[in-house]
């Protein structure tokens, strides 16, 4: 057989092939719904969203733990006027007496 016949007997093959596959699985469009640059599209976008919480959760709890810092640190420094509480109390003298 010389190699053009070859050639044409594998083209009607693939062709057959590629019309049973069309009868059985329906066309080339309904088998593949989603082309690739959408799922593409799709999983960037999922992957932004994800990225977003993220950043999103570590600023509250960020906002958090400074808030929690900030009321330590406000608990422990005196209101101005006050004495702290760790100092000795100085004695107030007294009128009538003599040191």
């Amino acid at each position: 057989m010389s190699e053009r016949d070859q050639a044409l007997l594998e083209s009607v093959q693939t062709h057959r092939a590629r019309l049973g596959s069309a009868i059985a699985f329906g066309s080339l469009g309904a088998r593949r719904p989603l082309t690739p640059l959408i799922r593409r599209l799709i999983a960037g976008m999922v992957i932004a969203a994800i990225a977003c919480a993220a950043c999103v959760g570590v600023s509250f709890v960020g906002s958090i733990l400074a808030a929690n810092a900030a009321a330590a640190e406000q608990a422990e420094t005196p209101a101005p006027g006050e004495a702290p509480s760790d100092a000795p109390a100085t004695p107030t003298p007294t009128e009538g007496t003599a040191p």
